[in-house]
């Protein structure tokens, strides 16, 4: 594991001025940090069977009618690819089932006249969301269906004592420009404040603090050391998002 390896600046800035009380700026620049119950409502709720991206791992069931030759059920390879008669290798990764149907629809009417092509999603394992921070089991869990941040909590082993559950950071939209949003989960248990429930989406970090920051600098080189190895391509990463080897969830170490 390369403990050596940096983190994004705008992810750590983002983790910085979501922990430590007093909003700070990094670069030059102010970390955007906000409640969820501020955030849109797309941002809380559960994607559709549509809005789903496919990636490595993920096996789809493509069918032509009337040309059983061209019907294939096939796993996404690591590399984000699959191979399809008459138009080769095709990059799946990252596109839906309707693009993937139109994209083939297209590469094959060169072929035949008004091809009637369907794509079904038949297994999922590229959904993966990661659980780190002050709970019993910092994991990598797959989500195969709707799945709440409390669910995620709980099947990481559940909050310790010295978590701050006020202010659960979750991380979503990539690691260079995270959209980062706090979760009260105390106003959840304590109030029944279902504005602060979120589900969560592929590729979401889950982040529960610490208690008390009391050394920036400090809780930048704890932050860089957790999440290093994600940002490093270690095989934990790869495994998060590409859906590797490992069954529902795997421990971090």
């Amino acid at each position: 594991m390369n403990r050596t390896s940096t983190v994004p600046t705008a992810l750590l800035c983002a983790l910085l001025s979501g922990l430590v009380p007093a909003t700070v700026g990094c670069a030059g620049r102010q970390a955007k940090v906000q409640s969820i119950t501020d955030a849109p409502a797309e941002v809380r709720r559960v994607p559709t069977p549509a809005e789903f991206q496919i990636g490595p791992g993920d096996r789809i069931s493509i069918q032509v009618w009337r040309h059983d030759d061209l019907d294939l059920d096939v796993t996404v390879a690591p590399d984000g690819t699959i191979s399809y008669p008459l138009v080769g290798r095709v990059d799946v990764a990252g596109k839906t089932y309707t693009e993937i149907r139109d994209f083939l629809s297209e590469a094959i009417s060169e072929y035949y006249t008004d091809p009637q092509v369907s794509v079904n999603i038949v297994e999922l394992q590229s959904q993966k969301v990661i659980v780190i921070g002050e709970v019993a089991q910092p994991m990598v869990l797959q989500l195969s269906n709707e799945m709440s941040v409390l669910e995620a909590l709980t099947r990481a082993g559940g909050i310790n004592q010295y978590s701050r559950t006020s202010n659960v950071l979750l991380i979503r939209g990539g690691m260079d420009s995270p959209e980062l949003y706090t979760v009260d989960v105390d106003a959840i248990f304590s109030q029944g404040d279902m504005e602060q429930m979120v589900f969560l989406q592929r590729g979401d970090i889950v982040v529960v603090p610490t208690r008390t920051i009391t050394n920036a600098a400090r809780f930048f080189r704890e932050v860089s050391g957790v999440l290093a190895p994600f940002v490093a391509g270690s095989a934990v990463y790869r495994n998060a998002v590409t859906g590797g080897a490992q069954g529902t969830s795997s421990v971090l170490e």
